[in-house]
């Protein structure tokens, strides 16, 4: 069943997430295969975390909301812009 959550949230429980001292993208940190998202670091790869880059659930549209859950996309509806469905300022994700 899939379900919402906020980037802060799913970095706390994901087993890719982690800080370290390094103060890239504020410690959120992505050590999974498939991020795009990164800065090298003394020869080191150091994937970034972002609602709109996460490997493991795609970022959460008004669709997304509608389905999953209503309340939200109520309170995100009227900021919708661009593209039909696209949120500028959502961290959600949509997980499985």
């Amino acid at each position: 069943m899939s379900g919402l959550i906020q980037i802060d949230d799913l970095m706390s429980e994901c087993g890719y997430g982690y800080q370290d001292e390094s103060g890239i993208n504020n410690c959120y940190n992505c050590n999974h295969n498939d991020q795009e998202e990164f800065e090298m670091i003394n020869n080191r790869k150091v994937g970034k975390c972002y609602s709109w880059s996460c490997p493991l659930g795609p970022k959460a549209d008004l669709q997304d909301m509608k389905e999953l859950d209503p309340d939200l996309y109520e309170e995100y509806k009227s900021e919708a812009w661009g593209e039909e469905g696209s949120l500028d300022n959502s961290d959600w994700v949509v997980y499985e």
